[in-house]
C-alpha cells in the first residue's frame, strides 16, 4: 500500500491547460489556482485515475465521504461546482460526462506525468538540449553584436520581436558567440510544442540532462546547476510566458553562473531583465532609386537575394524595382524573405510580387520544419490564438487603417468596441506582443499594422462577420478626419496641413470606393468626396478630383433629400475641374453660373466668392475680358453688400489683368505692381488653393509678363523666378505649372534666353507627366517648338502652328496674341515669309474680335517688318514709326523698344538715322539696361549708328 500511495504521490494529470497533481492538493490553470472544496478534489482525482472510463457512483462516495452516509445530490453538487470552476477558468473543453444512472467519466485528452520515462509526452522526449544549426545572418552584424555586449552586463537578456522576423536565428547566433567566447555550456530548448506551461521546467530539465521528479523538477534545476558556468536559450516563450517568467527569475536569482536568452513576442517583464528588440530588416523607401549595387545596401533586398541564389536565381539592374517593392511588400520579416526567396527564380520579382498582392499563402514553404514555420499565415495564426478575445477583436478592426495610426485615432474610429481605458490597454497589450508596430515620428507614438499582420486580421474580420460594420465606422471616422481638415484648412499652415492629412489619401480613396460599392452607403461616399475636395486642389489631382466629383454628383441626384451643401461645393469643385480640361465653353461658364445660385440659396458666403472668381478667371482665358470686367463689378457689388473683402485681391488681379489685355498698359501694369507691393511676403500660408493658384504665385505670373511688355526685362525675369521658387517651395503641381506656362518659360523666350527657356519648358514637362493637366500640354508643347526654332530648327515653325491650333481648339487663349508674335519672329528667322503674314492677319483679326489689344504695337512692328520684306520702305517706316507711338502712349516700352531697333537699322539703309536714333536712345533709357536679346539688339543698333554718324 505505501509504494502505491508513493507513486500516487508523484504523479501529475495535465489536461487542456490544467495541471493537477492531488499530492499536493493542487489544481492550476496556467499559473493560477483554480479554488474547489476538498470533495471536488477527491473526485476529480477518481475521475482522472480512470480516465475514459465510468466511475460508478459508490466509488465515488467512497472516495469523497469514505465511511460516511450523504446524500446523492451532495455529488451532483460537488460534480456541478467542479464542471462551473474548471468552464471558468478557461477549460473549453467537456472534462467530466454524466453516464445516466451510472455514475460519471473524464473525457477529456490528459497526459499523466510520473516518475517513470514512459509517461513523458511526445514533446518532452524530443528535447536534447542540442544548440541548431545556423545559417549566415544577413544584415544583422550590429543587431548581433549589441545582443553579445548586452550579456556582458546582463544575466537575462530577451529577444523581442514580431512574428517571423528572425528572433531564434539571432539567439542561435549570439548563444554560439558567447558560448566560445566565454567557454560556457550552452542549453537551447525550444518551447514552441510545449503546449501545457506546467512542462516547462520538465523541458528545461530534459534538455539539461537532468533527472528529476515533476513535483521537484525546478528544486532540481537549481541543484543541478549550482556553480556551473551555463547558458541557457529559451526560445518561443510568448504562449507560456507566466511560467517562464517565473521559472526564469527564480533561476536568475538562485544561480549566478547562470545566463539567459529569451525569445518571445513579448517580454517576460521579470526583474532584471535587458529587453533587445529586434527590427525588421531594412527595405528601401518608396521612389528609391537603386541598381543591382545600391539595392543591396537593404538587408531585406540582400537576404532575398542571397537565399534566392542557392536556387538559381540572379541579381540584374531590371529587377531592382521590383525587389524593392517585394521587401517592402514583406516588411523586411525574415521569415517572409525566406519563404518567398524559394520562389524566386521560378515566378520572377515581378511575378512573385503580383502573387503576393493577392495572398500571403503564397510563401508556402515546400521544405520540412515546424509546421507554424511552413507559412507566414501559420505563423501569425499562433501568435493570434494567445490573444485575448478582446485584443484579438481589435485587431481585426485595426486591418482596416491602410498607414500608422495613433491612439486617438483608434478610439475616434473603435471607440464604440468599449471605454477609452480598455481600448487603449488593448492596443498596447497588442504593441507588447508585437503584433502590432510601434514608431515614434516627431516625438508621437504611432502604430501600424505589418502587411502581413494587416491581411491576415481582415481575413479574420471578415471570417468572423465584423467587415461591414467596421468599414463603417472607419468611414465615418475618415470623413470626420477630413471635415476637420477642411475646417483646418482656412486657417493652418499648408506644411502643417498637408503633414497631418496628406498621408490619409489612399484610406480616403479606398474608402470612398468602399462606399459607392456597399449597399446603403452611397451618401457616405458622396460626404467624404465633399470633405477631400480641398485635398485633392492642394495636391493638385485634378484628374482623380473630376472623375470622383462627377461621381458624387450622379449620385447625389440618386438620394433622397435635397443635400444643398453637398450639391454647392460639388458643382463649384467641378468648375474649376473643367478648368483643368478642355475645350473651354459654355459648359463651364453654366457650370460657374450654377454654382453661384446654389450658393446663393445655401447662404454660402465663401462660396458666392469662389464661383464668381472661378466665372471671371474663364471669362478672360477665353478672350471676353469684358465680360470678366463685368463679372468682377458684380463681384466687388456682392462683396460690398456681405461686408466680406476677402476675395478682393483676388478679383483686383484679374480687373487690372482684364485691362492689361485690352491695351490699358499703363494702368494694368501698375495695379498688377500695387497688388504684388501688398503682397510681398512668400509663406507656407494656409488656403494655397482656395482659387486654385496661390496668390503670391498668381499674381506675380502675370506681374512678370506685363513687366516685359513696359520695358523691365531683367525686372521681368526676376518677378517670375520668384514666383517659381514660391511655387516649388509650396511643392503646388498647379501654381508651379501656372508659372513655367504663364511666365517663367515664355519670358525666357521673349529674353532671348534659350537654354534658360529650355530648363523651364523641361520642368514643365516633368511636372506634367504626374499630373494630367490637359490646358498646359499644348502650352508645353509651342514653348518646346519656339526652343527649337530658336536653335535654328526651321521643321518647328510647323510645330508652332501646330500648337497655336491645339491651343485656339482648348479655347484657352491666354496670351494668345504673343504666341502669334513669336510664330511670325519665328518664320521670318527662317524665312518663311508666307508663314509669318498669315501668323500676322490671324493675330490681328482675333485681336479685333475680342479687344485683346496688349499686342497691337507689335503687330504694328511685324506689319512694317513684312513691308521691308517686300521693299516697301515707306510703308515699313510707317508701320514702324506707327508702332513706336502706339508703345510709348500705351506703355509698352518692350514692344516700342523692338520697332524703334528696327527703324534705326532701316534708317541706316535709306536715310540719316538721326532721328530715329535718337527716339530708340529714349526708349532705351526708359528700359532695363540688360536683361535681354531685345536690349543687346537695341544697343548694337546704337553703336552702329553712331559708327556710321561718325
Amino acid at each position: 500500500m505505501m509504494e502505491g500511495a508513493d507513486a500516487i504521490d508523484a504523479t501529475t494529470y495535465c489536461f487542456g491547460n490544467c495541471r493537477f497533481t492531488p499530492a499536493r492538493q493542487s489544481l492550476l490553470c496556467g499559473d493560477i489556482p483554480i479554488r474547489i472544496g476538498s470533495r471536488a478534489m477527491d473526485l476529480l482525482h477518481a475521475l482522472v485515475r480512470r480516465p475514459g472510463q465510468v466511475v460508478k457512483k459508490d466509488e465515488l462516495f467512497n472516495a469523497a465521504w469514505p465511511n460516511l452516509f450523504v446524500e446523492e445530490s451532495n455529488l451532483k453538487v460537488n460534480i456541478a461546482a467542479l464542471r462551473r470552476a474548471l468552464q471558468v477558468n478557461g477549460i473549453d473543453v467537456p472534462c467530466i460526462a454524466t453516464v445516466a444512472g451510472r455514475g460519471y467519466r473524464f473525457i477529456a485528452p490528459l497526459t499523466v506525468l510520473g516518475p517513470r520515462e514512459s509517461t513523458l509526452p511526445a514533446s518532452i522526449k524530443e528535447i536534447d538540449g542540442a544548440l541548431p544549426p545556423s545559417t549566415p545572418l544577413v544584415g544583422r552584424a550590429d543587431a548581433l553584436a549589441g545582443i553579445v555586449e548586452a550579456l556582458r552586463q546582463t544575466r537575462l537578456l530577451t529577444i523581442v520581436g514580431p512574428a517571423g522576423v528572425g528572433k531564434t536565428s539571432i539567439a542561435i547566433a549570439a548563444a554560439r558567440n558567447i558560448g566560445d567566447a566565454e567557454a560556457q555550456a550552452v542549453c537551447f530548448v525550444d518551447l514552441a510544442a510545449i503546449e501545457n506551461g506546467q512542462l516547462v521546467a520538465l523541458a528545461i530539465s530534459r534538455a539539461l540532462g537532468i533527472e528529476s521528479e515533476p513535483i521537484d523538477t525546478l528544486e532540481g534545476l537549481v541543484d543541478a546547476l549550482r556553480g556551473q558556468n551555463q547558458l541557457l536559450v529559451l526560445d518561443n516563450c510568448e504562449h507560456v510566458l507566466a511560467t517562464v517568467a517565473s521559472i526564469t527569475d527564480h533561476l536568475n536569482h538562485a544561480l549566478h553562473g547562470l545566463n539567459v536568452i529569451a525569445t518571445s513576442r513579448e517580454p517576460l517583464r521579470c526583474r532584471f531583465e535587458t529587453v533587445h528588440r529586434l527590427p525588421p530588416l531594412r527595405c528601401p523607401p518608396e521612389g528609391a532609386i537603386l541598381d543591382a549595387g545600391s539595392a543591396m545596401a537593404f538587408s531585406a533586398i540582400e537576404l532575398l537575394v542571397r537565399r534566392a541564389e542557392a536556387h538559381g536565381y540572379r541579381l540584374t539592374d531590371p529587377d531592382v524595382p521590383a525587389l524593392a517593392s517585394l521587401s517592402r511588400r514583406l516588411d523586411g520579416i525574415a521569415l517572409a524573405i525566406e519563404l518567398a526567396a524559394s520562389q524566386l527564380e521560378k515566378s520572377g520579382p515581378a511575378g512573385l510580387l503580383q502573387m503576393l498582392e493577392r495572398d500571403f499563402e503564397a510563401l508556402a514553404s515546400r521544405g520540412d520544419g515546424m509546421d507554424r514555420h511552413k507559412t507566414l499565415t501559420a505563423t501569425l495564426n499562433w501568435s493570434y490564438r494567445l490573444l485575448s478575445e478582446n485584443e484579438a477583436r481589435l485587431l481585426r478592426h485595426l486591418s482596416v487603417f491602410g498607414r500608422t495610426f495613433s491612439l486617438g485615432d483608434v478610439i475616434d474610429a473603435f471607440g464604440h468596441l468599449a471605454n477609452e481605458e480598455d481600448v487603449t490597454a488593448w492596443l498596447e497589450a497588442l504593441a507588447i506582443k508585437s503584433m502590432v508596430s510601434v514608431n515614434y515620428t516627431g516625438r508621437r507614438r504611432r502604430y501600424r499594422l505589418l502587411d502581413s499582420t494587416r491581411t491576415f486580421a481582415n481575413q479574420r474580420l471578415i471570417a468572423q462577420g465584423e467587415h461591414e460594420v467596421a468599414m463603417i465606422a472607419y468611414g465615418r471616422f475618415i470623413l470626420a478626419l477630413f471635415e476637420r481638415a477642411e475646417e483646418e484648412w482656412t486657417w493652418r499652415p499648408r506644411e502643417d496641413w498637408m503633414a497631418l492629412y496628406g498621408g490619409w489619401s489612399a484610406d480616403l480613396r479606398r474608402m470612398i470606393d468602399w462606399a459607392y460599392r456597399s449597399h446603403g452607403q452611397a451618401e457616405l461616399g458622396v460626404r467624404l468626396t465633399v470633405a477631400a475636395l480641398p485635398f485633392w486642389v492642394e495636391c493638385s489631382t485634378m484628374v482623380e478630383s473630376g472623375s470622383r466629383v462627377e461621381k458624387a454628383l450622379s449620385a447625389l441626384d440618386d438620394l433622397p433629400d435635397d443635400h444643398l451643401a453637398l450639391r454647392m461645393k460639388l458643382v463649384a469643385a467641378h468648375g474649376w475641374n473643367l478648368c483643368y480640361s478642355y475645350p473651354f465653353g459654355e459648359e463651364l461658364e453654366a457650370t460657374w453660373t450654377r454654382g453661384f445660385e446654389l450658393a446663393s440659396k445655401a447662404g454660402s458666403v465663401e462660396h458666392c466668392l469662389r464661383t464668381k472668381i472661378g466665372l471671371a478667371n474663364v471669362q478672360s482665358a477665353m478672350g471676353f475680358h469684358q465680360r470678366a470686367l463685368e463679372t468682377i463689378v458684380d463681384l466687388r457689388r456682392f462683396m460690398a453688400s456681405v461686408d466680406d473683402y476677402s476675395a478682393a485681391p483676388n478679383a483686383d488681379r484679374q480687373f487690372f489683368t482684364c485691362e492689361f489685355y485690352q491695351g490699358n498698359i499703363r494702368s494694368g501694369h501698375a495695379g498688377l505692381e500695387r497688388l504684388a507691393r501688398e503682397h510681398t511676403v512668400f509663406g507656407n500660408r494656409s488656403q494655397t488653393s482656395r482659387f486654385q493658384i496661390d496668390r503670391f504665385v498668381n499674381f506675380r505670373n502675370h506681374l512678370s509678363m506685363s513687366t516685359w511688355v513696359v520695358g523691365q526685362h531683367q525686372r521681368a525675369l526676376e518677378i517670375a523666378e520668384e514666383a517659381l521658387n514660391a511655387a516649388l517651395a509650396l511643392d503646388h503641381d498647379l501654381s508651379c505649372a501656372h508659372s513655367l506656362a504663364l511666365a517663367a518659360t515664355p519670358l525666357a523666350l521673349l529674353c532671348g534666353q534659350v537654354d534658360l527657356a529650355q530648363e523651364r519648358a523641361t520642368m514643365l514637362l516633368e511636372r506634367l507627366k504626374s499630373r494630367q493637366i490637359d490646358t498646359w500640354p499644348p502650352f508645353a508643347r509651342f514653348h518646346q517648338a519656339a526652343i527649337d526654332a530658336a536653335r535654328g530648327d526651321e521643321e518647328a515653325v510647323q510645330r508652332l502652328r501646330n500648337a497655336i491650333g491645339a491651343i485656339r481648339e482648348c479655347n484657352y487663349l491666354v496670351h494668345l496674341p504673343l504666341r502669334y508674335v513669336m510664330l511670325a519672329h519665328a518664320a521670318l528667322s527662317h524665312d518663311q515669309v508666307e508663314v509669318a503674314r498669315q501668323s500676322i492677319d490671324e493675330g490681328m483679326n482675333y485681336c479685333r474680335q475680342r479687344g485683346d489689344r496688349w499686342c497691337d504695337a507689335e503687330f504694328l512692328h511685324l506689319r512694317g517688318l513684312m513691308c521691308w520684306r517686300d521693299g516697301d520702305a515707306d510703308g515699313a517706316m510707317r508701320h514702324l514709326q506707327g508702332a513706336i507711338d502706339l508703345g510709348r502712349e500705351s506703355g509698352a516700352f518692350g514692344f516700342a523698344l523692338r520697332a524703334a531697333t528696327s527703324r534705326v537699322k532701316l534708317a541706316k539703309e535709306i536715310c540719316d538715322p538721326a532721328q530715329p536714333l535718337a527716339e530708340l536712345k529714349d526708349i532705351c533709357n526708359r528700359c532695363d539696361s540688360s536683361g535681354s536679346a531685345d536690349i543687346v539688339a537695341a544697343h548694337d543698333a546704337l553703336m552702329s549708328a553712331h559708327a556710321q554718324m561718325t
